[in-house]
Order: structure tokens, then C-alpha cells, then sequence
């Protein structure tokens, strides 16, 4: 049995599975697992549910060898689990089965570039960052004036809905700005 699993890493509108299951329907899949998290998550509930299911003999068919893992180690871990279990991995995108010894080393490259590739992103935005904050420039979300929110509500003269309307906030920012500064409502 042919099976194919694809994944997504975000919840954004953006992100669909359409073109990764379109493409796995037109590679013959009779099954397909679908699941949204992120590649670097060791936890893949959908991928051990489908891993699961497979028999000696069988297929597994990605898109990318990415949607599998992101870092080489967890990519070859999972080919070695497969090919322990008797099933072939196919990869559409890289174009290759690991049940050939041209394919398993052609893995092992793709695998590492991929790994390669998240570091180098992860680098540059480290480096964009620091570069940001030389600069002066005030990264993340912007401040409430939490000081303000907290004296009023220590005043007991405003509700958390009127002081988080007037700050700007939600009630839980509010509440976790209240409990950052330890203080009570005397």
C-alpha cells in the first residue's frame, strides 16, 4: 500500500495542505496523514499514527523530505525506522527511494542541506536582530504604560475592562503585568 503524509508548521491562512495533497493523490496514495506542527518538533502525533499503520512492503511517499524533519539526525532516524519495518520512502520533490543505496546517500545530502539551510536562517535572523538592537531599535511588542494600568487598578477606582481599555491591553497582560510587579490591592 502506497501512503503519503504531509505537513504543515502553521496555523496561517497562508499555509495550506492542498498543493502537498494533490501531489500525493497524483503519486497513487491511497491514505494520506495530514498534520500542522513544526518540523523541528520532536512530536509528530500524525506521522507515529501513520508509522503506525505501515506493513513490510509498503510506501511512504512525502513531498519533501523537510516535511519529515528538520535536522538530519531526526530525517535518518526515521529512514532507518522505516527500513527496519520493510517500507520505502519516497520523496517527489528530491526524487528518490531509500530502498537503493544511491537513494539512501542522496537522503543523507538532502537531509543535511535542509539542516543546513534552518541554521543559515536562523543565523541571519539572529544577526538582524543584534544588528537591530546596535541601532537602538526597540524589538518585540510594544510596551502598555503597565505602570499606569497598575496604579489604577490598585486605586479599586476602575474595573480590569475599564483599565484595559484605557491602556490598551488585554486582562491578561494585565494580570501578568500585576503579578511581574508583586504588588496587592491594599
Amino acid at each position: 500500500m502506497r501512503y503519503g503524509y504531509g505537513r504543515i508548521s502553521t496555523d496561517k491562512e497562508s499555509q495550506r495542505f492542498d498543493r502537498q495533497e494533490d501531489k500525493l493523490r497524483d503519486a497513487g496514495c491511497g491514505e494520506i496523514y495530514l498534520e500542522r506542527v513544526s518540523g523541528t518538533s520532536k512530536r509528530k502525533p500524525e506521522l507515529e499514527r501513520l508509522l503506525s499503520e505501515l506493513h513490510e512492503g509498503d510506501e511512504l511517499v512525502c513531498v519533501s523530505i523537510d516535511r519529515l524533519g528538520r535536522s538530519t539526525q531526526q530525517v535518518l532516524e526515521l529512514v532507518n525506522r522505516l527500513e527496519d519495518m520493510g517500507v520505502i520512502l519516497i520523496s517527489l520533490k528530491e526524487g528518490f527511494q531509500t530502498n537503493t543505496p544511491q537513494g539512501r546517500f542522496f537522503l543523507t545530502i538532502v537531509a543535511a542541506f535542509s539542516e543546513l539551510e534552518v541554521e543559515m536562517c536562523r543565523s541571519r535572523v539572529r544577526d538582524g536582530l543584534e544588528a537591530a538592537k546596535r541601532r537602538g531599535k526597540t524589538l518585540g511588542r510594544p510596551r502598555r504604560d503597565m505602570d499606569t494600568a497598575i496604579k489604577m487598578w490598585q486605586s479599586k477606582d476602575y474595573s480590569i475592562s475599564e483599565i484595559c481599555e484605557a491602556v490598551g491591553c488585554s486582562k491578561q497582560t494585565l494580570y501578568n503585568a500585576i503579578n511581574r510587579a508583586g504588588v496587592t490591592r491594599d
